[in-house]
Formats: C-alpha cells, structure tokens, sequence
C-alpha cells in the first residue's frame, strides 16, 4: 500500500511536469545499473565538466569515503533525526512527507535521504528555480528512490548521502572533509554538538556556516534544533542533549585535508570529454581516483622533497593503479601550483632499464627459468656497460635482471631474438618503435609513466592486457549513463606459467637488487628499476597486495647538479607510499570485517559463511575485471 501510493504520488509529479517525450532508442540510466555498480559509484569521486565555447571548465568532487563502519553513530543520529526522521522505517519514500508536499507545496520539502542522494549525485540539469522544473526532478525522485534504497542497502546508503553531501564549496564534499575543514579532526572523533552542528549544516552550508562571523550564530542556533529533534526522537536522552548543549566545539589539531587532483582531472577530459560532451553541457564522470591514496602519494612526496631526497633540479610523475587498470593516484608534477604540466601521462622520457620487463616474459616463454644461466660479458668492446658493476661473466637470469645488467640483457635479447622481445613488448601495451634493435631493452626508446605502470600490472594481476582506466560512467545531468566502463573483459596475454617465475625475479630485484630502497617491513614488493644516461630519468615500476605504483624522476632540461637514480629516490618513495597504503587498507578491512561479522549475525548467518565470503577476497583481486579499449553494450535493465 505505502509503495502504491509513493508510485501514485510519482506519476501525479511528473504528469504535472510535462508530457514524456520520444527517446531515440531504450536509454540506460543511473538507477538501471546493477546493486553492486550503484554501490561503486555511490563510494565514488566525480569530475563534472561542462564544455563551454572556447574549451573546458572541470574541477573534482573528491570525497574521502567512509565505510559504514568508519562514521560514529552520533553522526548517523544527527543526521537522520533532521533530514529524514522514518529513514529506517520506509522503502526510500516518505509518504507522510510526500503528502505535506501535495498539501503544502513544494518548498515543504518531503525528500528523503534516497531522493536527496540521487539529486546530488544526478539530476544536475533539474536543479532550476521553475516549477516544471523541480516538478520533474521530484517525480523522477519519488519514481526511483525505491529502486535505489534497495539496490544500496540502508547502511551504506546512509554513508554515500554523508559521503557526497557537500558542506561548503566544492573542496568541502563529504563528512570527512567537513570534519577536518571546521574541526581539525576525524570524524571518529566527533563530539556529539560537532556532529549535530554539521547535521544542521546540510540545510544551506553558506548560511549555517560556523566559522563565519556572520553566520555562527545561526549555525550553533542551527545545531540545538538538531540536538532538540535528537532527544524528541529518543536518539539521544534530555541528559546527553544538555551535556552536548554545555560541551559545546573541541576542535583537534589536524591540518585541513587538501589534495592536487588537477592532473587527474585534465586526463579525464582530455582522454573522454570530447567523446561524451556537447558544447554547452554539463557531464559527470564517476572516476576511479581515491583521495586518500592521492593524499598518501602527495603527502611522502613532499616529505622526501623536505628530506632533500629529490632534488630541486628534479620533476615527478606517479600513478597508482590496481589489479584492472583504475587509476587511484595521479602526481602530474613535484608542485602542481608551479608547473601544470602533468608528467605522468605527458612526459615522453627514457624508461631505463624498466625496459627490461619484456625480456622476463620473453625468456620464460623461450624456456629459460629465473635459474637459468647467462653472459654478462661485452658484446663489442666495453659496451654495453654495466657501470660500476662490472662484467660477471656466467651468472644466473634471476641476478642479472635484479642487479640490472646491460651486457647480460642485450645478450639474452640478441638470442631470444629482438623481434621475439620486441613483440612481447608490444603485446603488454610498451611500443619500443617500429626498427627496435636489441638495445632496447635497456630503455632506449621513450615511454610514459602510464604506460611503464600498465605493463607492470600485467604481470601483478595474472597475465592479463589492461587499458588504463579513468572513468567508471558517464552520466548526464538527467541521470541517463552514456558510457559504462563496469563491464568485466579478461584477455589473456602473458602464458599462466610464466607469471609466477617473472613476479619471482621482481621480487629478487627488491630483496637483494637494485630496488632495496623499496623493501617494506610487513609487506612483499616486486618490482624493478630503471635509470637513463646522465641520470636524466629515474625510475621504479612495481607493486605491493595487488596496487601498482610506478615513478619516475627526471632531471628538467638543461639543469645540472645532485643526480638520482632508480635505486634511490624513486624506490624509496614507492616504498614510503605502498607501506602507507598496506596500512591504511588493512585498517579498512579490519573495520569491515567486524562490520559484516556484525551484521550477519544479526541476520543469524552461519559464522562460515562470513570466513568463506572473506577468504575469496584475495582471489577475486588476483582475477581482475579487465576494462575493454572500447566500450562494451551498456547492460539490460534491472526489472
């Protein structure tokens, strides 16, 4: 009956908008998607681009997401007793709110939590001040908030809403975010009056905004109404209210959280604005970028920086990936406030002997094995050096790659064959050039940073062929998705036997070769350096539990003084960011395996089901959902 009369209410809305008008063809939109999709993008940042007359204007909603088990309760009660008092109790549609609005007009509100999640994360176009308007965006509100609520589940519904709320400007989107900008602390660490301060906020930022003069006052006015409607509700005792009301603000000491996402974000445009958007249009792209990782790459940067690790003569670029190919980080530049131009994706450099990756898979393929013996000997006078290696004479294939040597790898590749190599190259997404000779793979040729991660990746995830990945959807502002990137495509192109002996010799390189800077105390790495003539690009490619990072370094033109190589600055920074993020993800799983043992008790699972359910994580990462170059069909509707 209360669905019924919500879907009634829906058609009343929208008919009184206007009439619907013919689609070209059966359009898939947001809440078509399927539960785990909507899930994703819900947890996700967005960039919102609007192509305008003479080229672009986009900037990035990048909340940091918290998982249910990560916002205090006090937050989760503030928020629902002045936003959305029955949101446990109904199916993403207040009827009781809905027909104040019929009775009442729309400027009565009546939306729920649901509704208020699919406007801001969707209906964009529908927000004008007309009545046909907002009529529009209201029915097709109440006609999908149902869908949606069912398809997210209540918990992590709630946290997407206090996710991707905005309190103040486009820099203060989300609870965590909000927290550090007005309370210098997390959000675990909320008092019961921040929490209901922030909770009355949400109503209009810039006017309940508690740092302004001008408005503090209504902001704290604001915050006792919310503590008033707490207690009202029995969320809170008489009791708790009046000791909220006295503790009043305890503001911590933690900086404000800011990242530099603009390389990111001009990749994504430049990469799919001018497939995906008119001129005139404003579009949002779900993207794959995590502030807290970014935050991790940008943070040990500048502090290796501050350490005088990198010198000032030194650029950098960075990209972190997982198992499919999604960017979580992006560093374009040392100081993106200085020089806006984004390295990782731009930068035409040497790739050193991170080159050498090919030759691996080459060689297994040819049947060697990491103990297989070869000559580390010149081939024409003392080239190729070795530096101040020296020659070894007969070595093993797992040494010679690990403490990188020039004579030993040219030689492997004259035998293999350079054609052999040069195609293997090719086929992990590294072009060495159309006349590649056996040099090569000593990074001759000019790569990027995406491209030297990619290829990593190929071995990281099992052997299969990734394109980069930036974009999750492509949704417009009437929550119709152009593109969906969700759809999982595996291709097979390093031989299964293979992959296990090249991680091997990966993981020698930073047991006892070239890459111990980026050994991690509770945490395997694999991965390789690189190093150009006259230090003019540093590198270090691997990874660590499933996430690729690769770095370069290089020195900008024409500038002299203190070198780096691979071995040094750039393995340390990958050692620094993979340890941070280990240990931020091991918290996070920590946090969520309780939540989920949690929650499934409650439903009487069997305590087994949750450890099997557990125990097939790490699997599912091995076997990663490969993102095809082009799009694939968007899929059937859910019914």
């Amino acid at each position: 009956m209360t669905r019924a009369l919500a879907l009634a209410t829906a058609l009343l809305l929208t008919s009184l908008s206007h009439a619907p008008t013919a689609q070209a063809a059966d359009p898939v939109h947001f809440w078509d998607l399927q539960p785990r999709s909507l899930r994703l993008l819900v947890a996700s940042s967005q960039v919102m681009v609007t192509r305008t007359k003479t080229g672009w204007d986009a900037y990035c909603r990048c909340p940091v997401v918290l998982a249910p088990s990560e916002i205090p309760e006090v937050m989760k009660n503030a928020i629902v007793a002045v936003e959305d008092k029955r949101y446990f109790d109904h199916n993403g549609v207040d009827v009781v709110s809905l027909l104040a609005v019929l009775k009442g007009g729309l400027t009565r509100g009546g939306s729920t939590i649901p509704m208020q999640l699919l406007k801001n994360l969707v209906f964009h176009d529908l927000r004008g001040g007309n009545v046909l308007t907002r009529l529009e965006r209201k029915g097709a509100e109440v006609w999908y908030a149902g869908l949606f609520n069912e398809a997210v589940g209540k918990e992590e519904l709630l946290a997407a809403y206090l996710n991707q709320i905005e309190f103040g400007g486009r820099d203060i989107v989300g609870l965590y975010r909000a927290s550090r900008h007005y309370f210098r602390k997390e959000p675990k660490d909320l008092t019961l009056y921040e929490a209901a301060l922030l909770a009355g906020m949400v109503k209009a930022p810039a006017r309940l905004n508690p740092l302004r003069e001008k408005t503090r006052e209504r902001a704290h006015e604001r915050a006792l109404i919310v503590l008033k409607l707490m207690a009202e509700q029995g969320r809170i005792s008489d009791k708790e209210r009046r000791q909220a009301e006295k503790a009043g603000i305890r503001p911590g000491l933690l900086p404000e959280f800011k990242i530099q996402p603009q390389a990111f974000t001009e990749w994504v445009v430049e990469t799919w604005g001018d497939k995906y958007l008119q001129p005139g249009e404003t579009v949002r792209f779900f993207v794959t970028l995590n502030p807290r990782v970014q935050h991790i790459a940008e943070q040990q940067l500048s502090r290796l920086i501050k350490d005088g690790a990198v010198p000032s003569q030194y650029d950098a670029g960075a990209v972190m990936m997982t198992p499919n190919g999604r960017v979580q980080a992006m560093v374009g530049s040392v100081n993106w406030s200085q020089r806006q131009f984004n390295n990782a994706v731009k930068a035409r450099v040497q790739a050193g002997s991170t080159a050498k990756l090919p030759l691996l898979i080459a060689a297994c393929e040819a049947g060697k094995t990491p103990e297989s013996k070869v000559v580390d000997q010149p081939i024409s006078g003392t080239w190729p050096a070795n530096g101040e290696l020296g020659y070894r004479g007969q070595t093993t294939l797992k040494e010679a790659i690990a403490s990188s040597r020039n004579a030993a790898a040219v030689r492997l590749t004259q035998e293999i064959g350079t054609d052999t190599v040069a195609e293997v190259s090719r086929r992990i997404g590294i072009d060495p050039g159309p006349a590649a000779d056996a040099s090569f793979v000593l990074g001759s040729y000019s790569s990027n940073v995406m491209a030297m991660t990619a290829a990593y990746t190929v071995v990281a995830n099992g052997g299969y062929r990734i394109t980069p990945a930036g974009v999750l959807a492509v949704v417009d502002g009437r929550g119709q998705v152009r593109a969906d990137f969700l759809t999982p495509m595996r291709t097979r192109v390093i031989p299964e036997k293979c992959v296990e002996p090249t991680q091997e010799v990966l993981r020698e390189a930073v047991e006892h070769g070239t890459g111990r800077a980026a050994q991690m105390k509770q945490w395997a790495a694999y991965g390789k350096t690189g190093t150009s003539t006259g230090n003019a690009d540093a590198w270090f490619v691997g990874w660590s539990e499933q996430r690729v990072f690769g770095v370069w370094m290089g020195r900008r033109r024409a500038e002299t003084g203190h070198a780096v190589a691979g071995a040094g600055a750039p393995a340390a920074y990958f050692g620094r960011v993979a340890t941070a993020v280990n240990e931020w993800a091991k918290r996070q799983q920590r946090l969520e395996e309780q939540r989920l043992a949690s929650a499934r008790s409650k439903r009487g699972l069997d305590a087994n089901q949750i450890v099997d359910w557990l125990s097939s994580l790490p699997q599912a990462m091995m076997l990663p959902d490969i993102l095809s170059p082009q799009e694939k069909p968007l899929r059937e509707k859910r019914t």
